[in-house]
């Protein structure tokens, strides 16, 4: 379904401190329920301290969106990647995917083993393997894993 004035946003960040399994599920849960009352969806990833998400909807609600989270204290050096229009979401099922990952299964993702596998953390990815790694969990076998 095509929808007028759609776009996605993707960014990176690192947290201030380590994120244990309670406090992302409780930051999820909160997310989840924001997102459904905005009609945002998306999906966020969670690597060894580094956060990968993306923010999908309306562009004043998603920018809006982005805007807070960037003020968020428990995350630092926030930077936009992508922002573009888009035909159809590709989380549109989820407010709020997740998922974490392993370094060992980023190093296995075709066209990003090079990124990962020289110590490379998530919050240093640039544009074009921010689309590798979102076609990789929108279409790839995490899907299943996401929650």
């Amino acid at each position: 379904m095509k929808s007028e004035g759609l776009v996605h946003l993707i960014y990176v960040s690192s947290a201030t401190s380590r994120f244990e399994e309670q406090a992302l599920m409780e930051l999820l849960e909160l997310a989840r329920v924001k997102n459904a009352e905005i009609d945002i969806t998306g999906m966020l990833l969670y690597s060894e301290n580094s956060f990968f998400q993306v923010l999908e909807g309306e562009q004043a609600r998603v920018d809006s969106l982005y805007n807070k989270i960037s003020k968020d204290p428990r995350h630092t050096k926030v930077t936009k990647i992508i922002q573009e229009p888009i035909g159809q979401r590709a989380f549109g099922q989820w407010t709020m995917a997740y998922t974490g990952v392993t370094r060992k299964q980023l190093i296995n993702l075709e066209g990003l083993s090079d990124f990962f596998s020289a110590g490379t953390c998530l919050s240093d990815i640039d544009s074009g393997r921010s689309k590798t790694l979102l076609k990789a969990f929108a279409n790839g076998r995490w899907r299943q894993n996401l929650g």
